[in-house]
């Protein structure tokens, strides 16, 4: 279903005042001002239907249509280079059918030309057909018969390797989430199929696919015998990177260009290489609303849980909160990407964390409780359960903590991995401690017992990385059962 009110809150300001504008110019006050409305994102529809004065009908017909006029405003100011390419390849037909044999092969070599120069590799198997179709009588045809055919295998190993790059980024964030060693092997197949794929054909944009796929495996998938003979990390960065620069006109390396960027930050914040990372998390951060929308081909979210982290090492964490409303206004995250959405939830609730609003994490962590089944994802079940027990211990509400620590016991009993999730035992430990108004010398117990956490959260297993454990965190812990 499209969101209608998502897209009038997508749109830039300037093609929101051209809309506006367009809309003055033609007396459509009607569309105007529901426009308006929904910009101001504070009205539901019933209150916008009664500020109109219009009926239920009514008013659904003139959103309907409002919507009809924003498709076509956005769809027309699609002006590109790329874009008019690809309608001069959407008018092949017409040069075969109703173009001058030479006239025809002029524009088409001419096309050739140019979609080679932007590297288009599946727009040229439409030029090659056309062109083997024009010199069915010519020596040529049997040239370029060979030009179609292996472009046409190309395309197909090409799709192929885009699909097996989206179900690994998939399967990367199901892995993150739940913790499911199975997946590990598939993850390691689906790489091994990569490099297959990526050995039939000397081609950049197979390179890069792979490079990014072994780049995020070696950065979030604990498999080291699947890596033993890969590249060093830095170098597949350094050959996206100079691949980027050679093809600069190739529009999808202008977007990809962000998640190198990702990628990079990613490699060298694991090192704590900070003076190395900064420049690469500069550039994805200030293009965020963007980047997040990359999901089909990046494991996006993983960045605003290290965001945090580099928040907390550079002391700024408090910033974080003011931040995320400044830089993400509108961003709605998408329910059905689960690993995602709870990162996201994750990185929101975080966020007020360390605002100290805390009963603003609880509805964020307990909206996504609601919203989602944690049945495929028991780790991050935990973890949110952990951090929401948290949050409400922060304002004495300790009936509901209690209960989400009982639940957390009971999963990981479930799980029979005690051994596994030592470092959330210790954590329900130190919050069961910090509830207790019978409790002597809180402080120094729960100093120890945060020193025992960390040493545990090291494993595969690894959650709440992005709590600051300090005096002053531990001194506030202490100090809220006495509130």
């Amino acid at each position: 279903m499209i969101k209608f009110k998502s897209i009038v809150l997508q749109l830039k300001e300037e093609e929101f005042n051209d809309l506006c504008q367009q809309f003055v110019e033609t007396k459509a006050d009607k569309y105007l001002r529901l426009l308006k409305l929904y910009r101001e994102n504070k009205y539901n529809d019933e209150e916008i239907q009664g500020m109109l004065d219009v009926n239920t009908s009514a008013y659904y017909t003139l959103k309907s249509r409002l919507f009809d006029k924003i498709q076509d405003f956005l769809t027309n100011n699609m002006s590109t280079p790329i874009i008019d390419l690809l309608r001069k390849v959407a008018n092949i037909p017409t040069l075969i059918y109703d173009t001058h044999r030479d006239t025809a092969i002029a524009i088409l070599s001419k096309l050739e030309s140019e979609l080679q120069n932007y590297d288009m590799p599946y727009e040229l198997s439409s030029v090659y057909s056309a062109l083997k179709k024009l010199h069915l009588h010519s020596p040529k045809y049997y040239e370029y018969t060979q030009l179609y055919n292996r472009h046409l295998a190309y395309t197909i190993a090409l799709d192929k390797a885009e699909d097996l790059l989206n179900t690994f980024m998939k399967t990367v964030g199901d892995y993150f989430a739940s913790r499911n060693k199975a997946q590990v092997e598939y993850l390691s197949l689906i790489k091994l199929e990569m490099s297959n794929i990526n050995a039939l054909y000397e081609s950049h944009h197979l390179q890069v696919y792979k490079d990014m796929l072994d780049v995020t495996f070696a950065l979030f998938v604990p498999n080291p015998d699947a890596m033993k003979d890969d590249e060093p990390v830095e170098d597949i960065l350094a050959r996206m990177d100079k691949t980027f620069d050679t093809y600069s006109k190739d529009n999808n390396y202008q977007h990809l260009q962000l998640v190198y960027n990702a990628l990079s930050f990613e490699y060298y914040h694991k090192l704590n290489l900070s003076k190395k990372e900064s420049k690469f998390y500069d550039e994805v951060n200030k293009k965020l609303n963007s980047f997040l929308l990359y999901n089909h081909c990046c494991f996006t979210t993983h960045f605003l849980l290290s965001k945090v982290e580099r928040a907390i090492e550079t002391g700024t964490e408090d910033q974080l909160y003011e931040e995320n409303l400044e830089s993400l206004p509108n961003y709605e995250a998408d329910k059905s990407d689960i690993p995602n959405y709870i990162n996201w939830a994750k990185y929101s609730a975080i966020c007020a964390f360390y605002a100290k609003k805390y009963q603003e994490a609880v509805q964020t962590l307990n909206g996504l409780i609601n919203d989602i089944s944690f049945k495929n994802y028991p780790h991050s079940e935990i973890e949110v359960k952990l951090l929401l027990a948290l949050n409400y211990s922060m304002i004495n509400k300790y009936d509901p903590a209690t209960s989400l620590l009982r639940s957390v016991t009971r999963k990981i009993r479930e799980l029979n991995d005690e051994m596994g999730y030592e470092n959330a035992l210790v954590f329900y430990k130190i919050l069961s401690l910090q509830m207790s108004s019978s409790a002597r010398q809180v402080d120094q117990k729960i100093t120890q017992l945060f020193a025992k956490f960390e040493l545990l959260n090291q494993k595969s297993n690894r959650m709440l990385e992005y709590i600051k454990v300090d005096e002053n965190f531990i001194k506030t812990l202490s100090q809220v059962v006495k509130r």
